[in-house]
């Protein structure tokens, strides 16, 4: 099951549900623009909602019963799958392979770990490795080339410097106590 892909709407719904038995009004609410999710990566409502319907089909998740809605319609709950579960839990814990990627995919990641108060040390090192690797590539690229690949490869040299720094001072709060913070089924933290 370690082979899941799927897009980062995805994972980011899927994780959320294996955190606790949830419905997707639950879910978009932590996704919303304001909201602890959306803050960094917004999830719009209809997009939770396919995401449910598409991690539903391909048997990562299961309708688990129906919660009644204090002013609204009835609510789908759904259970992540253990095989989902356990992709969760590779998908968190393995670093993102490119620079790009750290903006948007490590940084979710680094949140979902803190919700589940489980430490991101060990993601933090192996990303640290991976952004020494491809700024030592780089500094070889950017002396190997001219002028305006030459800057371009500088320029990447400085975004990688920039996260190792980053990535640095994650390491040292990394272990600070994460509080509970886990989903209830109305999507606030208890």
């Amino acid at each position: 099951m370690n082979s899941v892909e799927l897009p980062l709407a995805s994972w980011i719904v899927l994780s959320l549900i294996s955190e606790r038995d949830t419905h997707g009004f639950a879910v978009a609410s932590l996704t919303a623009h304001d909201a602890e999710i959306g803050q960094l990566w917004f999830v719009s409502q209809p997009m939770v909602y396919r995401s449910i319907t598409q991690l539903a089909e391909r048997g990562l998740i299961e309708a688990v019963g129906v919660e009644e809605g204090d002013r609204g319609p009835q609510r789908v709950v759904y259970r992540a799958t253990r095989s989902a579960k356990s992709a969760v839990t590779h998908w968190l814990n393995a670093p993102v392979p490119h620079l790009r990627d750290l903006r948007a995919d490590f940084v979710i990641k680094l949140v979902l770990l803190h919700r589940r108060g489980a430490s991101p040390t060990k993601l933090i090192e192996r990303q640290r490795a991976i952004v020494d690797e491809t700024a030592a590539a780089l500094k070889v690229r950017a002396r190997s080339t001219e002028s305006l690949d030459r800057a371009i490869f500088e320029w990447r040299q400085d975004t990688a410097k920039a996260a190792r720094r980053l990535l640095d001072a994650l390491i040292e709060t990394a272990d600070t106590d994460p509080g509970d913070r886990t989903l209830t089924s109305t999507g606030r933290r208890r």
